[in-house]
């Protein structure tokens, strides 16, 4: 039987996995499978429903914003739900409504119908991150959970890389077959990833988190005042998802290819780097160091990109790609110092909860991005980037405060918590 927990292997080294062991390694195996349908998915779906189900982009957008709401005010209440009925039993459920609603797109003919399925798989798949990181935190003592949620993150990144390769060929295909087999994939991983996560063991029993009746982290102020910072921070998301295209083809002269460079850069390296970068924000207080050090990279990636204004040929592929290197340090910094206050301010009995609240501020920033990015990016110019560089830091600096605050509450448990007793593993032993 291996020992619990697993113990956190080096990457690519010889003869060790790729793969973190145990049930962490079957959680971010599950991660790689369901990134890969969801990144040919997102590569295709604006497209899908504009060119297959007759949408008008406004109605695109309107439905998108909708579904955002809705998974932004459900995030709290369902990682409150995840405390008490338990964080795997949550997290395999909100998988398994996102898979089937997922495949319901196959029956979709108008709006009314694509609203309907969108809101309930856009708003399980914004709920998913917390109710994931609470079931890291469970399984994984205080001083790895950081690099267990980073494990994670790293594991979605090279399986959303391979599925927009998938995603590029649906759009070359460009036939309705080409895209219900990609409805086919993106249920179908959502769904392996619900049955792949039913086979790591339960972290905690359910029970000894039903007692408590009132939610906690409403009157957590320090936590909330995190929630919203790093909600600020994440605009670093759609500042390349939807404010960087926008810029390019209205403000420069870049070649159209430059784009798909960045995007391929920065996947690879936050695959290669994320690990590495996340061992600095073991503790509150150099989780709080890395997000302010996130503050300054995204500053600093705002004024190079804004530096490309107008700009055309070599000079400006050149100022592209320093900006999107800034950015991708200030995003794995991002990752590293936001996810880990997280974690080191979140009750062991409410991780859940407290995950879910955190992941409805990240899940805000997702569905303002690409409306305010259009303002500051595309009507402001380069106005809207000094704009950008005012929210990130504003946003980053004060982590230092919220760090000492951490850094005064009491510790959590360092070991982590077994199976519950009753888990099908108490006698399997070994999961792989």
């Amino acid at each position: 039987m291996r020992t619990y927990p697993p113990q956190w292997p080096v990457p690519l080294r010889r003869g060790k996995p790729l793969l973190p062991e145990g049930p962490l390694g079957r959680l971010c195996a599950a991660t790689l499978l369901a990134y890969v349908g969801a990144g040919a998915w997102y590569v295709c779906w604006a497209i899908y429903a504009t060119r297959s189900l007759g949408l008008t982009p406004t109605g695109f957008g309107l439905g998108l914003t909708v579904a955002g709401v809705l998974g932004m005010l459900l995030g709290g209440p369902i990682g409150y739900a995840a405390d008490r009925i338990g964080v795997r039993e949550t997290l395999v459920g909100l998988t398994v409504v996102q898979g089937t609603a997922a495949l319901c797109y196959l029956f979709v003919t108008g709006f009314t119908g694509f609203l309907l399925v969108t809101c309930v798989a856009v708003a399980a798949e914004r709920a998913v991150p917390g109710v994931r990181a609470a079931l890291v935190a469970a399984l994984q003592p205080s001083d790895e959970r950081l690099r267990g949620i980073s494990a994670t993150v790293v594991a979605g990144h090279v399986g959303a890389a391979a599925g927009a390769a998938a995603g590029a060929l649906v759009l070359y295909l460009d036939s309705r077959t080409a895209y219900a087999a990609l409805i086919l994939l993106y249920g179908s991983t959502l769904l392996g990833f619900a049955l792949i996560v039913s086979r790591v063991p339960r972290a905690a029993p359910p029970g000894e988190r039903r007692s408590r009746r009132e939610p906690l982290v409403l009157r957590d102020r320090t936590f909330l005042a995190l929630t919203a910072l790093s909600g600020i921070l994440a605009l670093n998301w759609g500042m390349v998802g939807s404010g960087l295209p926008l810029w390019l083809t209205e403000h420069t002269s870049a070649p159209a290819w430059i784009m798909g460079v960045l995007i391929v850069l920065n996947a690879v390296t936050i695959a290669l780097f994320q690990n590495r970068v996340s061992r600095r924000g073991g503790d509150a207080r150099g989780a709080a160091r890395l997000s302010v050090w996130c503050a300054v990279a995204l500053t600093a990636s705002c004024l190079l990109f804004a530096a490309t204004y107008h700009g055309s040929g070599p000079w400006v592929v050149a100022l592209l790609l320093a900006a999107a290197a800034a950015h991708v340090l200030g995003e794995m910094l991002f990752v590293a110092g936001t996810w880990g206050l997280s974690v080191a301010l979140a009750p062991d009995d409410a991780q859940g909860e407290y995950q879910g609240t955190f992941g409805a501020g990240l899940a805000t920033a997702q569905m303002a991005a690409p409306a305010l990015m259009a303002v500051l990016v595309v009507e402001w110019g380069v106005g809207g980037w000094f704009v950008l560089c005012a929210l990130f830091l504003g946003g980053g600096l004060p982590m230092t405060v919220i760090g000492r605050r951490a850094g005064h509450r009491r510790p959590t448990a360092r070991t982590a918590p077994r199976p519950h007793p009753t888990d099908s593993t108490r006698q399997g032993g070994d999961l792989d």
